[in-house]
């Protein structure tokens, strides 16, 4: 974070943005300012984050992660069949998700159970024959970090997972992890932002919002460090913002879901271009340039 010193007489100007008053909600929310923020040619606009309001009621399932897929198995380990169960869009618990399960009625599906163990936090499933959990791109299993699918030194998960004992049962290697998602990402696209996520990616996002709330309870969240962002503009009449996941997918939350946003604008003068080669050979040579030698007697001009 840069630290800017406020040198100008101008007025900072604080815009809440509650979207109640959005002209648009997809994919964007999309606010249009009757008073646009302005800032003099002579000066630069800083933009900042103070405090932001949402309601919990993030789907933990969603288009994303709502497969599980399973192959049925031969004695001699051939494939018989590979089917996949789509769980609805929502917010579930693993007491739900398992009788979601565990309430399928047509076969394949219906032939295999989902047994929670609430001491542990393991999912496991059982069944009358040889069967597996497994994972291709035909057949996907998207819901692996939901129900303790296991990793590899890689960073993938690792499918298929076979059957065990007592026979015929898959037993979790990971715990359960309905959370869906530890952190929320504010991304707004008005401005050029140099904030870089953990592939090393630079993107538009102006804050890491905690989830620090439980189902059902607001979220609200004032930053205890604020950061704040030279803005590339004088002018700003919309404002266009966004929230993602952990996974850089759009926040699951339903149509109606109502947010507040408190942004900040502050102003300084046009801070001089740093020297970025100062100790560095060029930049002493710049500074201290080598004047010529004479190397004769100029007065007695030419022979």
């Amino acid at each position: 974070m840069a630290s800017y010193n406020l040198d100008t007489a101008i007025q900072s100007s604080t815009l809440y943005l509650d979207t109640t008053n959005c002209v648009s909600r997809s994919p964007t929310f999309k606010y249009n300012l009757a008073s646009p923020i302005t800032c003099p040619t002579a000066a630069r606009m800083l933009v900042s984050v103070i405090g932001l309001t949402i309601p919990n009621v993030i789907r933990n399932i969603t288009e994303n992660t709502n497969q599980l897929s399973f192959q049925i198995l031969t004695s001699s380990g051939t494939s018989v069949l590979i089917y996949t169960i789509t769980i609805p869009p929502g917010i579930y618990s693993a007491w739900s998700f398992r009788d979601y399960i565990n309430g399928q009625t047509v076969a394949p599906a219906n032939s295999i159970q989902c047994v929670y163990d609430e001491k542990n936090f393991k999912f496991s499933f059982v069944s009358t024959f040889r069967f597996r959990v497994f994972n291709n791109d035909l057949r996907p299993t998207t819901c692996g970090a939901l129900i303790g699918v296991g990793k590899n030194s890689n960073n993938e998960y690792e499918y298929p997972i076979n059957y065990t004992t007592p026979d015929y049962t898959v037993i979790m290697p990971s715990t359960v992890n309905f959370i869906p998602t530890p952190y929320i990402f504010l991304k707004i696209n008005n401005f050029l932002l140099s904030n870089i996520n953990s592939q090393g990616v630079i993107n538009n996002t102006l804050l890491r919002i905690p989830v620090n709330a439980n189902y059902g309870e607001i979220i609200n969240y004032r930053p205890a460090e604020v950061n704040k962002f030279i803005v590339n503009r004088n002018t700003v009449n919309e404002v266009e913002i966004s929230l993602q996941d952990n996974l850089n997918n759009s926040l699951e939350i339903d149509s109606a879901v109502e947010l507040q946003i408190i942004l900040k604008f502050e102003y300084i003068n046009i801070p001089e271009a740093p020297q970025h080669d100062i100790g560095t050979i060029q930049h002493y040579f710049k500074e201290n340039p080598i004047k010529p030698v004479k190397t004769g007697d100029e007065s007695l001009g030419d022979v």
